[in-house]
């Protein structure tokens, strides 16, 4: 074993080793403390290395030399915006985070509240990553990077999400989420992810929308071997909201292949959507209780001290993060006989 510091040598005596180290030290003894310097250097560089690994996980910013550290990354993992055209010719774009799980990978997608954004959650994003998911946030029409359209003359112009409705609204989950899905399937082909273990997180509006969509999600029965959808395993709902434009959250509530689907809510007890988020909760409850003989499995209602909601609840309520990635992780798992990888041509 190599010793680097020996505790039993006596002051005095380890001052007259210092005074005489270069003349005294034996073939042996040079050896050793060539070794020791290594060893040393060694762990100086690990350190750098190690330091600049955790700069870069924390912020896209990060210091040269721990650029240089992660210049072997594949670029495959590396988070960026991707764009996408919707098939009735809006741009949309949307943050991806890719995972390092592979056909392991649950991917998530966050649907944001109305007149929102992608950049308030980053750190759920954050989590969720570590946590081995896949995470996309897209920005919607009229929303975030998703704000400009062309017109049938070829004139880029604003949408005007004051007026906005419920036909944008019905665009939104036909068209913007459809065309985010088929990205996912190209990650799915590629190995890159499990799209039939795909989780919806909706905030507010969001939690509407989501709602929406799995239904939709869930219309498509496979044909054969070729799967068309039923890929929304998963669902959590922040901060939910009833009626937004005139799209409501209730019709969903009635649809079993959604009730029978793990899911989560969770606001704040003293938010204007407390009321609502208890009153969604006890109808599915209700219903997974009755399909369960008594058990609500796969539900869960967390309701937080604070009169936070959206996106300020998932930043500012230290609980709210742990809360959503533990329960994504237990109720959605991944084997050959639950929610396989499938290709999808």
């Amino acid at each position: 074993m190599l010793v680097l510091h020996d505790t039993n040598t006596s002051p005095c005596h380890a001052e007259s080793m210092r005074a005489n180290h270069q003349h005294n030290l034996t073939h042996q003894d040079r050896r050793i403390s060539r070794i020791a310097r290594r060893v040393l250097l060694a762990v100086a560089v690990f350190a750098f290395v190690l330091h600049g690994g955790l700069t870069h996980s924390g912020s896209q910013a990060m210091a040269q030399p721990a650029a240089k550290a992660k210049s072997k990354e594949d670029p495959k993992l590396k988070p960026r915006w991707e764009t996408m055209k919707t098939k009735d010719g809006i741009s949309i774009r949307a943050f991806y985070a890719p995972s390092a799980k592979g056909k392991d990978a649950i991917p998530v997608m966050i649907i944001h509240e109305w007149q929102g954004q992608g950049s308030p959650y980053e750190p759920l994003v954050n989590a969720l990553r570590a946590a081995g998911c896949a995470v996309i946030v897209p920005e919607y029409r009229g929303h975030g990077t998703s704000r400009s359209y062309t017109d049938n003359t070829g004139q880029t112009k604003e949408f005007n999400i004051s007026t906005m409705n419920k036909g944008d609204i019905d665009n939104i989950i036909a068209y913007d989420f459809e065309e985010v899905k088929q990205f996912l399937k190209k990650e799915n082909n590629a190995g890159n992810l499990n799209l039939n273990a795909l989780t919806l997180i909706g905030i507010r509006e969001g939690a509407i929308m989501s709602m929406h969509w799995a239904v939709r999600d869930w219309s498509f029965p496979s044909v054969g071997r070729l799967k068309q959808g039923q890929d929304v395993k998963c669902l959590v709902l922040v901060s939910p909201e009833k009626n937004h434009k005139g799209l409501a959250i209730d019709p969903t509530l009635r649809s079993a292949a959604i009730t029978q689907l793990p899911t989560m809510i969770v606001a704040g007890e003293e938010s204007p959507e407390s009321s609502e988020a208890k009153r969604i909760g006890k109808q599915i409850e209700s219903v997974k209780k009755r399909l369960s003989r008594g058990e609500a499995k796969g539900f869960r209602l967390d309701m937080v001290p604070t009169s936070l909601s959206g996106a300020g609840l998932i930043r500012e309520a230290p609980p709210v993060v742990p809360l959503i990635v533990k329960f994504i992780v237990a109720n959605v798992t991944i084997s050959d006989d639950s929610n396989p990888w499938v290709d999808r041509q």
